[in-house]
């Protein structure tokens, strides 16, 4: 008599686990280029209060030997 025995539990493989770590890794990249974006759009048309927030970022850019026109 052959008595086979099941076992029930949760295996990762590596190709599932790959997947979770790659999905989350874009999603972060995504997030992030699209805040960059958001900054960089909010501190270029900046326009309100006398033009503090463009200033601001204008003169950074100056600083840091970056050129900007």
């Amino acid at each position: 008599m052959t008595t086979k025995t099941i076992t029930s539990g949760t295996f990762s493989t590596p190709a599932t686990s790959d997947a979770g770590v790659s999905t989350r890794r874009m999603t972060a990249a995504l997030l992030l280029i699209l805040a960059g974006l958001v900054l960089i759009f909010t501190v270029g048309f900046a326009q309100g209060s006398g033009g503090f927030l463009h200033n601001a970022a204008h003169d950074t850019r100056h600083a840091a030997t970056f050129p900007c026109h």
